[in-house]
């Protein structure tokens, strides 16, 4: 059978990656209790009770094992689909058929999520998309997956199920495919993109790729024209804020597969990569460093709509691009009083974007701090007190008058701007015999 030859076939001119069911006792590490706590407990009680089994799974296990605090618990179970509900119906545990024709139930305790998600193998897959069939058998799921840091599990009472090498290679900070590193990129192209985004995660030298994987990636890199643009940008927005991003992309475009993802000649990776190192990185939305690699707003627009980025990014990267080069205060006071205020929640969210993709804390503040003032005079107003007509004059001494305000750091009351704009309309009559 195909599975079969693929556990325990060697994979062409690489290492030799057998199953090996490797358990051991995690239960005494660090974060423990984030995987076995009262939830978790439970699910695996109940679930237990009727025959099955339940095991956590995939990031949080490699989380645990990197002495990182696991952020969602995902767990795998040999029942199906309709037990998984039959369960849930019999324990009266709140449950939501998030991905059921997939065979994933989302259970709610506590007002806390956690996926469940029935054994599976691929039968037929197109680079893209796998149709798959349910199991039994936990080694034959983990087979399936994409790396082996990301293949263990773990059951409730600590005993770790590693088949595929996994702590090791987390312990020798090596990311490696399960199996042939070709066999797994071709039942799904995005695995190019998560097998550097790992990278960048799990390695500790910059430039120490698996040679079988590479030579896998450059073989099979067309694949990526079969991958929708939003999974492109899932991938990448973690890919540029990530460690040793200037590697990574590096070394992506030298295996020609930026024109693949959208990522044109003008994609700058030095510009990027320098504000990449000053950044503060804990909080910056990659789209704001991604804004770096970009001289002009028309080229990144065009990657914009290419990966289907939120609005808000759309705002964020443009803003960056035309206001990252200034740093006065003023400059920013400015443009934030000139902001209308029905969009002032955009510039606070992208001006503080700017601040941290440079890690300018005391700008940050400055200006979030700063009380807006706002101009004393409005339009009609400014019509009554002038006696100007309706049409291009308004406008025009309007911004002459708020121009003025903000020379004079926005200290004018209303009187003071009126007189001086009748000076400035008289002055402009004087000059012109037509009037106004």
């Amino acid at each position: 059978p195909a599975l079969t030859r693929l556990l325990l076939t060697p994979p062409p001119r690489t290492r030799q990656l057998l199953p090996t069911t490797m358990s051991s006792n995690v239960s005494s590490l660090e974060h423990w209790s984030v995987l076995c706590n009262e939830n978790t407990q439970r699910i695996c009680k109940e679930f237990g009770d009727n025959g099955y089994e339940v095991r956590i799974v995939g990031g949080a296990v490699r989380d645990l094992l990197r002495g990182v605090h696991p952020k969602d618990v995902d767990m795998a179970t040999n029942a199906t689909p309709d037990q998984i509900v039959e369960v849930c119906k019999g324990a009266e545990i709140k449950h939501i058929l998030t991905g059921f024709e997939h065979g994933t139930v989302t259970l709610m305790l506590d007002g806390t999520p956690y996926e469940v998600t029935t054994l599976r193998v691929d039968k037929e897959t197109d680079g893209r998309h796998a149709t798959v069939e349910y199991t039994t058998d936990f080694e034959a799921d983990a087979a399936r997956r994409d790396l082996t840091i990301n293949a263990m599990s773990v059951r409730i009472d600590g005993t770790l199920f590693d088949y595929f090498e996994g702590r090791a290679h987390l312990e020798e900070r090596k990311v490696l495919f399960v199996g042939e590193p070709g066999e797994r990129i071709k039942e799904d192209y995005l695995r190019i993109l998560r097998y550097f985004r790992f990278y960048g995660r799990i390695s500790h030298q910059g430039d120490k790729f698996d040679d079988a994987t590479i030579e896998a990636i450059s073989l099979h890199r067309d694949g990526l024209k079969k991958i929708s643009r939003e999974r492109i940008w899932l991938e990448m927005r973690q890919i540029v804020v990530g460690r040793f991003a200037e590697v990574i992309l590096t070394k992506m475009k030298d295996l020609d597969l930026f024109h693949l993802i959208n990522l044109r000649h003008t994609f700058r990776i030095d510009t990027l990569c320098k504000q990449h190192a000053l950044a503060d990185l804990e909080s910056v939305q990659p789209v704001s460093i991604l804004s770096y690699a970009f001289d002009h707003h028309l080229e990144f627009g065009k990657l914009r709509r290419d990966w289907k980025m939120s609005m808000d990014e759309d705002y964020i990267g443009m803003f960056l691009i035309k206001h990252r080069h200034r740093s006065d205060i003023k400059y920013f006071q400015d443009l934030l009083v000139d902001t209308p205020k029905h969009c002032r929640h955009k510039f606070d969210m992208a001006f503080r974007e700017l601040c941290l993709s440079r890690a300018d804390r005391g700008l940050l503040e400055t200006i979030e701090k700063w009380p807006v003032p706002e101009f004393p005079l409005r339009g009609d107003q400014l019509i009554k007190e002038l006696g100007l007509p309706k049409g291009p004059l308004v406008s025009r001494y309007f911004t002459m008058g708020k121009t003025r305000w903000k020379e004079n750091q926005y200290s004018m009351d209303k009187e003071e701007v009126v007189s001086y704009l009748k000076g400035e309309y008289e002055k402009w009559k004087s000059g012109n015999a037509g009037g106004a």
